[in-house]
């Protein structure tokens, strides 16, 4: 009998789902200029799994994404890695009161003391995509879940007659 269930119309509203995660999430990326390099913009991809009765909606991101998404506690950071951000994102180092403009190491390490006294504050924007698009796509799915059940039902039904 379970050759007579088909969850196609669910899959299709799943895919859909995902695709739309995933442009949420970079749209937010790109209106909240968190692209930088672009590596965590471009590293966004999503599959649709089933395995047996359940289904899982999944996103493969940069490792880093919860130190942007979930902010971070005071540390200090690797000053290569603040180096490179300053410039790849480009930071353009600003004069100070006496209008000395810091070396890109300066500021590494200016970038580096603040974030080991504050850490980091998270972004959400995946969060936020999140809440836009279940918002959404909660009665497509459920829609799309009694077609399909639907199908299922009119199948026993025939088949029994």
């Amino acid at each position: 009998m379970n050759e007579l269930i088909n969850l196609d119309n669910v899959m299709a509203v799943l895919e859909d789902y995902a695709i739309a995660v995933r442009n949420k999430y970079q749209d937010n990326l790109i209106l909240h200029d968190r692209i930088a390099s672009g590596e965590l913009l471009n590293s966004v991809e999503y599959r649709v799994v089933q395995d047996g009765k359940t289904f899982e909606v999944q996103l493969t991101l940069q490792d880093y994404w919860k130190y942007i998404e979930d902010g971070t506690r005071p540390h200090f950071p690797p000053l290569d890695r603040i180096l490179e951000w300053i410039r790849v994102k480009p930071v353009i180092p600003r004069p100070d009161d006496k209008g000395r403009i810091p070396t890109p190491q300066q500021l590494a390490y200016l970038i580096g003391r603040k974030i080991n006294e504050e850490g980091t504050e998270g972004s959400r924007d995946l969060h936020d995509a999140l809440e836009v698009i279940n918002a959404e796509y909660r009665e497509r799915i459920a829609a799309a879940l009694g077609h399909d059940m639907q199908n299922y039902i009119r199948r026993i039904i025939v088949g029994n007659q």
